[in-house]
């Protein structure tokens, strides 16, 4: 009698198989259509009796020439861990609109053993004929992106030359912007604004002016704390006389980054669009102020640091003619965030440094000395106390503002 032995079979691995989806904005159209993608994709792989689902990966409000995309690293990680055999998406353009970032991720998978197919192109990256295809798609969506770039570009140009105020964000300190675009007076951060101009038509610094602010606990826009970069921010924009000047900055071709514009592109400049916060007589009288005020750039300006916070240490006037190199931090906020250090001017003479420079404190009996470290060399001995080393944000009325603006003993 003959007994055949009859092996086992295998059960059928199934194929590990994603979704990558993407909308480059963040309007109730796009994003209607992302949801309606992730449940496309859900249902289809969940449907396959073929494949095992490994998950739905998105990017919302991202362009597909960026790489540092979380939903597209995050799936690539998975895929580096041998979790995905295969990835779906809608189209090359979904997945990225730049022939170098198609390719280089692509070429990488393959080399992982992971598929994409392209359901819009018919396209899957492990047939033969598949990287030919991928490469004339790929420059084609790259080269629709540019189109519609210049497109867009050439329509807000036009429409700045017909003096139409385009600004990229909805509000900002003092001003909301209305159903229409326009930009209309947020009455209580006015007479911030307010007092912020009358203060430093008076002579008080920016930093100083800051710093009384801090003390009031008057909120920012954005509940960052006060400081002079944003004093003089305030001072200097165009928007609080009522005028607007477009395209202070631009999207340069060749880094891909934005960046002010010093005459690369036309501007534009529309006068009285707006209501106006400061007078123009004001807003000209503190220009004026301002470019009497500009720091001299002394020897040792924007290289000497903080060893507890490494903020850069300002040349601050002691009394009659004598200077210490001060903390910028602790001069803005006081010792509650930043216990800062001063070093007279006087231990630093004959002194030339060539690079950054972190300035140590040491106490010698009473009698203090100072050591001086190359800024990429230091590490932090004595790190900041982060629950002592911020002011606590308190929502104050900004009625306190109004009150000091108002009241004759200004501080």
């Amino acid at each position: 009698m003959r007994v055949k032995k009859i092996e086992p079979k295998d059960e059928e691995k199934k194929v590990k198989v994603c979704a990558y989806i993407r909308v480059s904005t963040l309007h109730d159209k796009q994003l209607g259509s992302l949801d309606n993608q992730r449940l496309y994709y859900e249902n289809k792989i969940r449907n396959n009796p073929d494949y095992e689902y490994c998950g739905i990966y998105c990017d919302t409000g991202v362009s597909g020439s960026k790489e540092n995309r979380k939903g597209l690293q995050s799936m690539m990680a998975d895929a580096r861990a041998g979790k995905i055999d295969l990835i779906l998406t809608k189209s090359i353009s979904r997945f990225a609109r730049s022939t170098r970032i198609v390719l280089k991720y692509v070429r990488e998978l393959q080399q992982l053993g992971v598929a994409i197919e392209f359901e819009e192109q018919q396209l899957n990256s492990s047939t033969a004929n598949g990287e030919v295809m991928l490469t004339i798609m790929a420059s084609f969506a790259e080269e629709e992106r540019k189109n519609i770039s210049e497109n867009t570009k050439w329509s807000m140009r036009k429409k700045f030359k017909q003096g139409v105020v385009l600004l990229d964000t909805n509000r900002f300190m003092g001003y909301v912007k209305d159903k229409d675009g326009k930009l209309v007076v947020q009455k209580e951060e006015a007479e911030v604004i307010k007092l912020i101009y009358k203060r430093y038509l008076e002579g008080t610094s920016a930093y100083r002016i800051a710093k009384e602010l801090n003390a009031l606990e008057i909120p920012t826009d954005n509940d960052y704390e006060w400081s002079g970069q944003r004093i003089i921010r305030i001072i200097s924009n165009e928007k609080y006389k009522g005028d607007c000047l477009l395209q202070k900055k631009f999207v340069s071709e060749y880094k891909g980054k934005l960046q002010p514009n010093r005459g690369e592109i036309e501007q534009y400049y529309i006068r009285n669009d707006h209501e106006a916060i400061a007078s123009k007589e004001d807003w000209e009288k503190a220009q004026i102020l301002r470019a009497s005020r500009k720091r001299k750039t002394y020897p040792f300006s924007g290289i000497l640091h903080c060893p507890y916070c490494e903020a850069t240490l300002i040349r601050h006037k002691k009394w009659k003619e004598k200077y210490d190199w001060v903390c910028a931090t602790y001069l803005t906020n006081g010792k509650s965030v930043c216990k800062g250090i001063k070093v007279p001017e006087s231990a630093l003479e004959g002194m030339e440094f060539t690079e950054n420079i972190v300035v140590g404190e040491i106490d010698n009996h009473g009698e203090k000395s100072y050591s001086f470290t190359s800024q990429k060399d230091y590490k932090r001995t004595k790190p900041q106390d982060e629950s002592s080393g911020i002011l606590p944000s308190v929502n104050k009325q900004r009625r306190a503002a109004v009150k000091l603006y108002k009241s004759s003993d200004l501080l």
